[in-house]
């Protein structure tokens, strides 16, 4: 199994591959750049299965219709998050940015949830405080989380939003994510990768725990 990013605009979101050995594929958060999506799916042959996003903010959002529509595959998302997808026209408006069409979510995802792909298992881990149904998805086969923006390399996702909650995010990442080996590494939805052991030791919102 394989696990590979592509930066996308308009916010420099990193989009995620997760292929196994007969290239199927998943997505997680195509946030723009569909035809860049698009022409590395079709230049290696690869199945797309299924799109899976850690919260639904418009950056991490723009490109899922056209992938849905292309392949006919299903949109997972957490309940929680469903309303940020009514907003995002809006939101891009605020950023500058092109808005897109609006996805509709196929499928909920929730906490302690396992998403079967590749022979292994894909496992939802809910951290909200970014927005309310942020999750992350803990990947055993390749040792890795992807953790959108709750958790970044010595860093931690925004939470001065309406709907955010700063010491839910906290507590959802010392008690979801911090207890993951300290070898698994981060993949954030923007910027450079870390590990968990990384992140207990430097990141500075997480000191005091």
């Amino acid at each position: 199994m394989k696990l590979e990013h592509m930066v996308v605009r308009p916010l420099f979101v990193n989009c995620f591959f997760l292929s196994d050995d007969e290239g199927n594929l998943v997505i997680f958060d195509p946030g723009g750049d569909a035809d860049l999506i698009i022409n590395k799916i079709e230049t290696e042959n690869l199945k797309p299965k299924m799109i899976l996003n850690t919260h639904g903010h418009f950056d991490h959002i723009g490109a899922v219709s056209e992938l849905k529509e292309k392949y006919n595959i299903p949109f997972y998302i957490h309940k929680d998050d469903e309303f940020l997808l009514g907003q995002s026209r809006n939101h891009a408006a605020l950023f500058g940015a092109e808005p897109a069409p609006v996805p509709t979510a196929d499928r909920y995802v929730k906490d302690g949830d396992e998403i079967e792909f590749g022979g292994g298992k894909i496992k939802v881990l809910h951290t909200p405080g970014h927005t309310p149904g942020g999750v992350c998805y803990f990947i055993e086969r390749v040792n890795a989380v992807i953790t959108g923006d709750t958790l970044f390399c010595e860093g931690v996702g925004r939470s001065d939003f309406p709907y955010a909650d700063h010491s839910q995010l906290i507590e959802g990442i010392a008690h979801k994510l911090l207890t993951l080996d300290d070898s698994v590494t981060v993949h954030p939805g923007h910027e450079e990768f870390s590990t968990i052991g990384w992140e207990k030791n430097n990141n500075p919102y997480l000191k005091r725990l």
